[in-house]
């Protein structure tokens, strides 16, 4: 009798440790792929946000030449994107992004840094 109840208490341990791991390795998989892949980051002043709330361009130093120019990147956003805080035209911001394979920058996180204006 005791026999059995040993058996059926390690078949019972065996199953749940199986099923803890599984549905473990389940919730890693559902993840978004973007926020587990390391982004690029960039600082810089939005300078537009679409209408559709689904974009924004922000104007970042251009650390490719000497004389550090302005230049323009264009960034979209999912359901996935984490903003910090209020971000509007004239914010100075952080933004972590992926760039996509069809050529688009997504932003992965956006943090608004210092003292920007953050107008309205």
């Amino acid at each position: 009798m005791f026999r059995k109840f040993f058996t059926y208490v390690s078949v019972a341990g065996l199953l749940l440790l199986g099923a803890s791991a599984g549905a473990r390795s389940l919730s890693q998989e559902s993840q978004p792929k973007h926020q587990t892949e390391q982004g690029k980051s960039v600082s810089g002043k939005v300078t537009d946000i679409g209408s559709d709330k689904r974009s924004f361009s922000m104007e970042v130093n251009d650390k490719d030449t000497s004389n550090a120019n302005k230049k323009t990147m264009q960034f979209v956003i999912d359901d996935n994107t984490q903003v910090q805080g209020r971000v509007t035209v004239g914010t100075n911001a952080l933004v972590q992004y992926q760039p996509t394979s069809d050529g688009k920058n997504l932003a992965l996180n956006i943090t608004p840094q210092g003292n920007g204006g953050g107008g309205q």
